[in-house]
């Protein structure tokens, strides 16, 4: 699996746009964009979400643009106390700081087990949303891999 940094508007069907800004999965040789629910990504255990409640509950955390930049690695803690969702695990940039937001649900129900069971998960930031290159952030997306350790690798030019 490779990765290619890229800067774009998107149009969400909902409507309006958003400036997207860090990198995009492609398929290793032919460079072939990878969307995040790729039988590829799932073949390898990967995941593609974004950190859900960044913007409505942590905007502080991200509006702090040294922090959690396209590429940076993230810390997934466990909080099964959590009234809401025993299966919560929250996102917190990696050397400290507020917390981003949270893993989805749907995806924190599946990993949480494995988590509690002491199997490693690492997540980075892939890609990084604002209203345009010069807004603050509204939202981080990220990957999830079952590793210890998560690294980008960019294709040779």
């Amino acid at each position: 699996m490779d990765a290619v940094s890229e800067e774009r508007y998107w149009y969400p069907e909902e409507g309006g746009q958003v400036w997207l800004v860090g990198y995009q999965l492609v398929e290793a040789g032919s460079g072939r964009y990878l969307a995040r629910d790729a039988p590829e990504l799932a073949a390898q255990g990967l995941r593609v979400a974004g950190v859900a409640g960044a913007s409505a509950h942590h905007g502080e955390a991200l509006a702090d643009d040294e922090r959690a930049k396209p590429g940076d690695a993230l810390e997934l803690r466990r909080d099964p106390a959590n009234e809401h969702d025993p299966n919560a695990i929250a996102v917190f940039a990696v050397g400290g700081g507020d917390q981003l937001g949270w893993v989805p649900r749907e995806i924190a129900e599946e990993i949480a087990p494995q988590l509690d069971e002491g199997k490693p998960w690492s997540a980075l930031v892939l890609r990084e949303q604002r209203a345009s290159p010069r807004d603050p952030r509204t939202g981080l997306t990220m990957l999830l891999a079952p590793t210890g350790e998560l690294r980008l690798k960019a294709p040779p030019p």
